[in-house]
């Protein structure tokens, strides 16, 4: 794509962790062949050291050049095209957070709030939009009032060799974080934070159920709370329901050793209330040859039917349900995680790389 040259926002420089960070991370590398591309940073306002929500408002883009597309990775940092407009400017929607799930509401204050609004309202400026699902598209039409026309499905991709099946993944996990294999225990999966809208609350009441039927369960959850708060409520809910042996926390794992995880689930669980625009726990999940539950809000591809347990979002009966499916029947599960794999292989950050590829030539066409 000769002359198109891009500058990619990254809010958050060098948290490649998260999900966003993956995105950004993955989207860069694809990229850097086909045009010219630089990852670029936010210009901070003064005392923003001493005051640290001020990063939500920047005042530009450090070294930005007049003509080069500026793409922002996520909604925050979107605030400066109230009075710093950019264009041609591309913003990436993961989701709408607290838009369309409430539960996101308890994650702000009144400056919060207040914040993210002026996030919205810059985001509304933006001249294109990718997002990772239809569910996104239609908010930005339904809510924010967006043209249809100016907003792109750009599919997210999966790294197929980086999660993979590891037949030593069960010895690895037990010498690095000291968890043992258990044959006479069924083991859950689930990646993410604690936060509302992922609806941990969810798994641990089907598990509940489940145990006093009978049913040898532990759960395996990788990742940070996302606030001590939220921590807090994870491990009360766990002591109510008498959980306290069954459940394992894993914080700080790093990215070489994600796919270790996935390797030793016998059932990997997403009962999200709102996911950011792709089911990131269910296809790398796949990828690595493992079966998956999950709410019809974890955005699973339609295709992927015959590998994912879909079912309805907030229903604990139905989560019960899948679950002892899955608990009953070792051979579906073997099924569940081929099929998996195979269909995930379809998901890759060069389609990914290829579709935005596309958005940046519509914001390219731009008459500046």
């Amino acid at each position: 794509m000769n002359g198109i040259e891009v500058e990619l926002v990254e809010y958050a420089p060098g948290a490649a962790h998260t999900g966003i960070g993956r995105y950004a991370r993955e989207l860069y590398k694809h990229l850097t062949p086909h045009l010219t591309i630089s990852l670029a940073r936010t210009i901070d306002p003064p005392l923003a050291k001493q005051f640290s929500f001020l990063k939500n408002f920047p005042l530009g883009i450090s070294g930005h050049k007049k003509g080069h597309i500026v793409h922002f990775a996520q909604i925050m940092g979107c605030a400066q095209m109230l009075w710093h407009p950019i264009r041609p400017s591309v913003a990436t929607v993961h989701d709408l957070g607290v838009l369309v799930c409430p539960e996101d509401k308890y994650l702000f204050d009144r400056l919060g709030r207040a914040i993210l609004d002026l996030q919205y309202a810059g985001l509304r400026r933006i001249d294109f939009y990718a997002v990772n699902s239809q569910s996104t598209r239609r908010a930005l039409v339904e809510i924010l009032g967006i043209p249809e026309e100016r907003i792109r499905l750009v599919q997210l991709g999966v790294d197929s060799e980086h999660f993979r099946p590891i037949p030593s993944a069960p010895t690895l996990v037990s010498e690095r974080y000291g968890i043992k294999p258990s044959a006479d225990m069924v083991t859950l999966l689930y990646v993410g934070s604690e936060l509302p809208r992922k609806n941990v609350g969810l798994l641990l009441k089907a598990m509940a159920v489940l145990t006093e039927r009978g049913c040898r369960l532990r759960l395996i959850k990788v990742g940070g709370a996302g606030g001590q708060i939220w921590r807090n409520r994870f491990i009360w809910d766990i002591k109510q329901l008498g959980l306290t042996d069954d459940v394992i926390i894993v914080e700080n794992v790093p990215e070489a050793d994600l796919p270790l995880f996935y390797n030793v689930a016998d059932v990997c669980v997403t009962p999200t209330l709102l996911e950011g625009g792709f089911a990131w726990l269910a296809m790398e999940a796949m990828a690595c040859n493992r079966p998956v539950i999950a709410t019809e809000a974890a955005l699973i591809p339609a295709d992927a039917a015959g590998a994912v347990l879909v079912i309805p979002t907030r229903d604990l009966d139905a989560l019960v349900a899948a679950l002892t499916k899955c608990v009953n029947n070792p051979d579906e599960r073997v099924a569940m995680g081929a099929a998996g794999r195979q269909i995930v292989a379809t998901y890759n950050w060069g389609a990914t790389a290829r579709a935005m590829m596309e958005v940046y030539s519509m914001a390219a066409g731009l008459q500046l």
